[in-house]
């Protein structure tokens, strides 16, 4: 089962600039039985056993955008920011299991294991707005970063396309289909090295500016 929810709130500090932070958070269980054996932190855990895991993850989206090309209707913008991603992974296991330096399996009903990884990733990419009257707007964005450090490995890849209906002056519905992908790999876990997201799809938001 996955659980996901997400708030964005902006700020402009001049008339050319502004900043974003975004926040997201995702969770995920799930359980079953082990048809092969797994190795964990040098644990076997053998085929057979029950095994439920659970990761949760919180996204801090900081952004920068200047807008090189400004006009009242339009706006054009470059942005940079950092992508900073706080995973928790836990694993509870009932049955066989060989323990790290054992060399026979012993029946267990209680282990368990976790691990963390927290991965700051850069972006960059180019933003868009069009406001067609006082009522409706149409934006656009895509950003994207490939990079390797302190032994992380990351991709990133994000792009989005809607519209938004303004009500009153401050309040309006948003619709938009986006794309995001993300990978990361880090070196030094032992159990568990590879963090992994995508999703395509319509979103639908609420809006509340002043």
């Amino acid at each position: 089962m996955v659980r996901s929810g997400w708030i964005r709130g902006y700020w402009r500090m001049a008339d050319r600039h502004r900043l974003s932070l975004l926040y997201t958070r995702f969770s995920r269980s799930t359980g079953g039985v082990l048809e092969t054996d797994i190795n964990i932190d040098g644990n076997v855990i053998k085929a057979g056993a029950s095994l439920n895991s659970s990761a949760r993850t919180h996204l801090f989206d900081i952004e920068y955008v200047y807008s090189f090309f400004k006009r009242p209707d339009i706006e054009l913008g470059i942005s940079a920011g950092l992508y900073w991603m706080n995973s928790v992974f836990e694993l509870e296991a009932s049955g066989e299991v060989i323990l790290e330096g054992e060399t026979e399996p012993e029946f267990r009903t209680d282990y368990e294991s976790n691990q963390r990884l927290i991965a700051p990733l850069p972006l960059i990419g180019l933003v868009g707005a069009y406001e067609i009257n006082e009522k409706w707007r149409i934006k656009g964005q895509a950003r994207i970063f490939d990079v390797t450090i302190s032994g992380i490995d990351g991709y990133i890849f994000s792009a989005n396309m809607g519209a938004e209906y303004f009500f009153t002056q401050h309040f309006g519905l948003g619709s938009s289909i986006g794309a995001f992908n993300l990978s990361v790999q880090h070196t030094g876990v032992v159990f568990i090295n590879t963090l992994a997201y995508e999703y395509s799809g319509l979103q639908v938001y609420m809006v509340l500016k002043y």
